[in-house]
């Protein structure tokens, strides 16, 4: 082998551990379960790549040359999760983040590199609950779980309605004080509340503790056989750490019951109001407790001080900021109301309430219907008008229909009007 065909050899080794440098950090030193033949194949083509590209395949028929299995050697040296990245692992836990179907190997990539791979399991009887993997965009956590018993009755299937009420995501304590302590602080100066007010606010949280974080499972995704598959998320802001870059999480799964009378369809009460049914009969009694540490997210990127005005519907909007992360675009924004419209406050009539309560409606519809897409790098234009939507108090967001790295947005479709954010000011602080 020459000096240079040794070179490319390193060079195509080292681009692809530095391509998937954060995904061999997350998985635990173990392989594949590859076949037996694969692995004979693997140790001759690393111990002797020229040797093996001369074999002769049956029939006579020559194996690639030798650059060729170069390749091949550099990607055989891949650990675990570089082997998931290349397979798509990711997104087949997480198959309601999207794919993009014209390169899905991006999606995959942004997702390895926002994600855990955890394949962790506990068994509690005869159940085996495995936790597959993380996603952590900065702002929302996905997990994607198995839950297998032979107990399983058979009216529990896809979309079958969950009561969850036992079911916690848990911090380890000295980070959800931390957490907690900042996202207290952050409410209080939202308030203009004084210092004095702030501490004793956030004594309060902490205090009362961590006792209402329930993890809502609300109903599996698939069912086959004795496995029920899960895809849930919940909030989790980056920017209420301060210190902790990896927070270490606890699964917590206890007493999952179907609903009882009707399995989740509302009670209506005398009152004529809907009652939660409460659970019926407990199909995973647990209780099992998965730990793991989050990998560092790709966080989201804010940009500041946008002036993007325009009407809607006869409603003036001003958007000021942007957030984008690795799956959803959010915009902050200013709205007129009409200057008959009376301010809150617990005096308003039953009238009075009604309009503020339209009137809101009303922005908010024109606010949703104005993110219409955004633009990457490449020119590619991503359609968002069709996406879930949601928001409230001046935000704004819609889904990505598949993981984007928000490093590669250059600017955003706000009614029709293309906003550069090359141009805003970029910042790590939330948007305002």
């Amino acid at each position: 082998m020459t000096q240079f065909d040794m070179l490319l050899r390193r060079a195509l080794m080292d681009a692809n551990l530095a391509q998937y440098e954060r995904a061999l950090q997350s998985v635990e030193d173990k392989e594949p379960d590859f076949s037996p033949r694969y692995l004979r194949e693997r140790m001759r083509l690393l111990a002797d790549p020229q040797g093996w590209g001369r074999q002769a395949r049956p029939g006579g028929r020559k194996r690639l040359d030798w650059r060729l299995a170069a390749i091949v050697a550099a990607m055989l040296l891949l650990s675990a999760c570089a082997y998931a990245v290349a397979t798509g692992q990711f997104s087949q836990w997480f198959p309601r983040l999207g794919v993009d179907p014209k390169a899905p190997e991006v999606s995959e990539e942004v997702l390895s590199r926002t994600g855990t791979a955890i394949e962790q399991s506990q068994t509690v009887g005869d159940t085996t609950v495995t936790l597959n993997a993380a996603v952590w965009d900065g702002t929302y956590i996905y997990l994607s779980f198995t839950i297998e018993s032979p107990s399983l009755p058979e009216d529990l299937q896809a979309y079958t309605p969950l009561h969850t009420g036992d079911c916690r995501l848990i911090m380890r304590q000295d980070q959800w004080e931390e957490y907690m302590t900042n996202r207290v602080k952050e409410d209080c100066a939202n308030q203009n509340m004084t210092p004095e007010e702030t501490e004793e606010a956030v004594r309060a949280a902490l205090e009362e503790g961590a006792r209402k974080d329930v993890l809502w499972l609300f109903w599996p995704e698939t069912r086959e056989g004795n496995v029920l598959s899960f895809q849930v998320n919940t909030s989790l802001y980056s920017r209420w750490f301060t210190e902790t870059k990896r927070p270490e999480l606890t699964l917590h799964l206890e007493n999952i019951a179907t609903y009882a009378d009707g399995k989740g369809e509302s009670i209506i009460d005398e009152n004529g109001y809907a009652q939660n049914p409460g659970p019926g009969e407990i199909v995973i009694p647990g209780p099992f407790d998965l730990t793991f540490t989050l990998e560092e997210p790709i966080l989201p990127i804010r940009y500041e001080r946008a002036d993007v005005e325009m009407v809607l519907t006869d409603i003036p909007l001003r958007f000021t900021g942007f957030e984008l992360s690795t799956t959803e675009l959010s915009a902050a924004y200013e709205a007129v109301n009409p200057e008959d419209l009376p301010e809150p406050g617990p005096d308003l009539s039953p009238e009075e309430n009604d309009r503020r309560f339209q009137a809101d409606v009303a922005v908010y519809r024109a606010v949703q219907d104005s993110i219409r897409g955004l633009w990457t790098e490449d020119g590619k234009y991503v359609d968002l008008s069709n996406s879930e939507s949601s928001g409230s108090g001046g935000y704004a967001s819609h889904s990505y229909p598949y993981p984007i790295d928000p490093a590669t947005v250059t600017a955003v479709d706000i009614a029709g009007t293309r906003v550069e954010l090359g141009e805003l000011e970029r910042t790590t602080e939330p948007v305002s």
